[in-house]
């Protein structure tokens, strides 16, 4: 029987996350992983994680299934 891949143990930064831990988020692989790094080298960091719509690939439902998952190490209000 097998397992459903292990849930991050914390939100993955989307600014800062290496590929490998991109790809610990379920149903992202070593391509979408790769376009994120992409579209982070060309566009800068995100700004917030809805940005991640704009990378090819990840549409509403994927985003609203990792939402939970993600940060961008900014917390609005919490200085």
């Amino acid at each position: 029987m097998t397992r459903p891949a292990p849930l991050p143990p914390a939100p993955v930064n989307l600014n800062t996350a290496s590929q490998a831990q991109l790809e610990t988020l379920p149903g992202v692989g070593p391509s979408a992983a790769q376009r994120i790094l992409e579209y982070r080298k060309q566009n800068g960091n995100f700004k917030k994680i809805e940005d991640l719509m704009n990378v090819k690939g990840f549409g509403e439902k994927t985003f609203l299934k990792l939402k939970p998952l993600l940060t961008t190490g900014e917390k609005p209000g919490s200085n």
